[in-house]
């Protein structure tokens, strides 16, 4: 038998090496796009960030904030730059905010990594050009969906900074005005149920049980083990709208299904968007020029964010 820790040395290898044999084939650069790559926030080599504007850094522009997938073991920050690339082209200001991965350091760790990001790119809004008063849209793809929607529910209940021990400076600015969230994770007892690859050592990484141990939970244990690794949990009526995107081939897709409909039955505008053709892969709508459901996608989410911001700003 393998050691936990071997188990996620090699789904980390396996993972990132997928991503840099097949994200080169998404990439599209956006020439008119400054860049400003690999900010550093912490001391660790994942504790990066990027900022990207259109015909230059430093305009005042609305924020969009990416956080990356890898089931919290793996994920490349710079395989994500296209795509807030393409963001920034739609007139925001955007962060692709990076994070350590998981058996290292612990839930909540990866949340308090993107809020330490976030803190070092708000120290510096006026240079970067970050106004969040003209709105904020968070994102994020897989684990970053599920980071996503904990920086999202932190923003509405702000009693969870207090309870995972988050030291956020600009709480009393800063605020989620929208979501893009692309095949996710919400909830830890039933994705257990799942059969996403190395589902086992993602679960163990994230709360310290495989899937037999969720499984087995019942009771008290199990409504407290959901409460505390569970952005679900907190999709009620004050959670910020949002677009949630599932895949068709994708063995997670029952997770963006049911966050929407717990969304739709708090009340909170959101709209569902299914990714299918070559899209229809665990996480296809990043691949946003492959196919036309990519395409289609990406342009409904930015008429999406843009007509949240429009109505906030009234």
């Amino acid at each position: 038998m393998f050691s936990d820790k071997t188990r996620f040395r090699f789904a980390k290898f396996k993972l990132n090496a997928m991503e840099r044999c097949f994200y080169p084939l998404f990439y599209k650069r956006h020439k008119d796009v400054e860049a400003r790559e690999g900010i550093s926030y912490g001391d660790e080599k994942l504790q990066r960030f990027d900022v990207y504007g259109k015909g230059g850094i430093g305009a005042p522009r609305p924020v969009f904030v990416y956080i990356h997938g890898g089931g919290w073991i793996s994920g490349l920050r710079t395989a994500r730059r296209y795509y807030c690339e393409y963001w920034a082209e739609q007139g925001f200001t955007a962060l692709n905010i990076g994070y350590r991965y998981g058996f290292d350091v612990a839930h909540p760790s990866h949340l308090k990594d993107v809020f330490a990001g976030l803190d070092c790119a708000l120290d510096r809004a006026e240079e970067f050009g970050l106004d969040v008063s003209e709105g904020v849209v968070v994102a994020g793809e897989s684990a970053g969906a599920y980071l996503a929607a904990y920086v999202a529910a932190a923003c509405s209940h702000p009693e969870l900074f207090e309870k995972y021990g988050i030291e956020f400076r600009h709480r009393d600015t800063f605020g989620v005005d929208a979501c893009v969230l692309i095949s996710g994770v919400y909830s830890m007892t039933r994705v257990a149920s799942c059969k996403f690859p190395d589902i086992d050592v993602i679960a163990k990484t994230i709360c310290g049980l495989d899937t037999k141990g969720i499984l087995a939970l019942n009771g008290e244990e199990k409504t407290a083990k959901d409460e505390y690794y569970s952005p679900e949990r907190y999709a009620d009526g004050a959670f910020a709208p949002a677009f949630v995107i599932g895949s068709s081939a994708d063995p997670l897709k029952g997770e963006s299904e049911a966050f929407f409909d717990k969304l739709l039955s708090a009340g909170v505008k959101s709209e569902y968007f299914l990714c299918t053709g070559l899209n229809g892969v665990h996480a296809g709508a990043l691949a946003c020029d492959l196919a036309p459901s990519g395409r289609e996608c990406v342009r409904e989410a930015v008429l999406f964010a843009k007509g949240i911001l429009a109505r906030a700003n009234g």
